[in-house]
């Protein structure tokens, strides 16, 4: 059988390297990550650090605010998850205005047009969304 000795061992190793600040949690209507919190409004995603009691950011997808406060909180460069943020912005905007056009309108070589356009477009945003990812999960 098991060793209840080994198995406690096994959960102090667990739970020494666990950084608890460091796990996202919902509290209201903001999602907490270290000292920083998260605010959905109309303009995107706010981001306040809530030691210096000041707005640090503001971006478009939930995703780049998660990527935006955990870089920061580790003292990495956020330029990039900006960035990143804007091309997924641009990206997602140009995809609704193309999925509007293929669906309303009825010249068959302006729909296929559009249609490419847009499967270009929604492959750039899921490639910047799953670049994001990689920094949350680094």
């Amino acid at each position: 059988m098991i060793n209840k000795q080994i198995l406690k061992d096994l959960q102090d190793i667990i739970e020494a390297n666990l950084d608890a600040s460091m796990f996202p949690y919902k509290k209201g209507n903001s999602l907490r990550i270290a000292k920083f919190v998260i605010r959905e409004s109309r303009a995107g995603f706010l981001i306040y650090d809530i030691e210096l009691n000041c707005q640090v950011a503001k971006t478009f997808s939930k995703t780049a605010a998660v990527a935006f406060a955990k870089a920061l909180h580790n003292g990495k460069d956020t330029t990039k998850v900006l960035d990143l943020d804007r091309i997924i912005e641009k990206h997602y905007n140009d995809c609704l205005f193309y999925r509007h056009t293929i669906k309303k309108t009825k010249d068959e070589v302006k729909k296929e047009i559009t249609t490419v356009r847009y499967d270009i477009a929604k492959s750039i945003t899921t490639d910047a969304k799953r670049r994001l990812d990689s920094f949350i999960f680094s």
